[in-house]
């Protein structure tokens, strides 16, 4: 079955210090696995680029103070029950996905079946459910999805309908209580959270400001997802452009990236605003971080709410309904940047890390797509 086949796997390479780069991994060749029972072997196709993997990794330096763990700043949290992503170590392989988990919604990856051992998966299938950086991989048949070509792309299951689409449903649907003619500001709004959330907001009646980094990213979440301004955080000071732009203030700011960037928007939220922290991406590779004022928590009444979407499973196909069919009817935009061969992964992930990308979803694709052709 896997006579002739040679399975790259990227590994970790050492502890590393701020953006990752090439040089912090390394790509061995290794055998392909043989799928136990209950199992199938994918051959990986795509590969989901996203920020959020970055605390997992190991850090050179002090790890910089990015919520990932629930336990922390407690003696004991052993009757918590709440799921914690585990860290990446050193020689391990690298993440796609928040694993472990043994959820159908948590991979990082869409495949090929070339082999199984799972009722459900044949020979030929697509399915979603990998969680690595590499060539083949054996998946739990339980924990992964068979993947219709003719009803969605293969890849709408990392985009589209993905994890990081996913997490911007959640917080806008059940955390945000947002109501029409309100004011939401969506920092990294042309990135794959961010996309969601302004189209959801535009669609519900709210006045959407985006911020994102650059002038093209910034005409990309007016003209093409609908927001009413955007503010190009590269290129202007945010807390004068927030006083042009919202002079009465803000009611919502949907957090992905926290930094610097975050008291001037703090400042201009309105009494009963909410910060709702979704991702800290400004921080993920050192520095940036910023402390908010307790005070002015206190006389705004304002309500701060941190989510980690591996709570939300019962909710992912509510959310998958709803987000195919506003696609299908050409009611929701998605981009998509796709970097080509396995080698090019660290790249991409540094790119996203350091927004130095055109915006959207980043993927690595790592074989052919023979599922663009079925669906012709």
């Amino acid at each position: 079955m896997a006579a002739g086949l040679q399975n790259r796997v990227v590994r970790i390479a050492r502890p590393i210090d701020g953006l990752p780069g090439p040089d912090d991994f390394e790509i061995r060749v290794e055998p392909v696995p043989e799928p136990g029972e209950g199992q199938a072997l994918v051959r990986t196709i795509y590969i989901s680029i996203a920020p959020g993997v970055r605390p997992l990794m190991p850090y050179a330096g002090e790890r910089p103070d990015v919520a990932q763990d629930s336990s922390a700043g407690r003696v004991d949290a052993s009757a918590d029950a709440v799921p914690n992503p585990s860290r990446i170590r050193v020689g391990e392989a690298m993440r796609a996905g928040m694993v472990p988990s043994d959820s159908k919604f948590a991979g990082g990856t869409v495949g090929r079946v070339i082999a199984s051992r799972h009722p459900d998966f044949r020979v030929g299938d697509y399915a979603f459910g990998g969680r690595y950086w590499q060539d083949y991989e054996a998946i739990d048949g339980a924990s992964a999805i068979r993947l219709d070509p003719a009803e969605l792309p293969i890849e709408a299951d990392l985009g589209l309908i993905g994890r990081s689409a996913f997490t911007g449903w959640v917080g806008y649907r059940r955390i945000c209580n947002a109501r029409p003619g309100e004011t939401i500001l969506v920092s990294a709004a042309a990135g794959s959270v961010g996309m969601l959330v302004v189209q959801l907001a535009k669609a519900d009646g709210l006045h959407v400001v985006g911020i994102a980094s650059g002038a093209d990213k910034c005409a990309f979440v007016t003209r093409e997802l609908g927001a009413d301004a955007c503010i190009d955080r590269m290129g202007e000071d945010v807390g004068a452009a927030l006083d042009r732009l919202c002079p009465a203030g803000v009611d919502i700011y949907f957090d992905n990236v926290g930094g610097a960037v975050q008291r001037p928007i703090f400042d201009r939220l309105k009494p009963f605003g909410r910060l709702i922290v979704c991702g800290m991406a400004a921080s993920y590779c050192g520095g940036g971080d910023t402390q908010l004022p307790t005070g002015i928590i206190l006389g705004k009444r304002l309500r701060i709410e941190g989510f980690v979407v591996l709570d939300y499973d019962d909710d992912y196909p509510a959310f998958r309904s709803e987000i195919a069919r506003l696609w299908r009817e050409g009611r929701i935009h998605y981009r998509q940047l796709v970097y080509e061969g396995l080698e090019s992964a660290p790249r991409a992930l540094a790119d996203c890390l350091s927004g130095r990308s055109s915006g959207g979803k980043i993927l690595v694709q790592v074989a052919p797509d023979d599922s663009r052709a079925e669906r012709s």
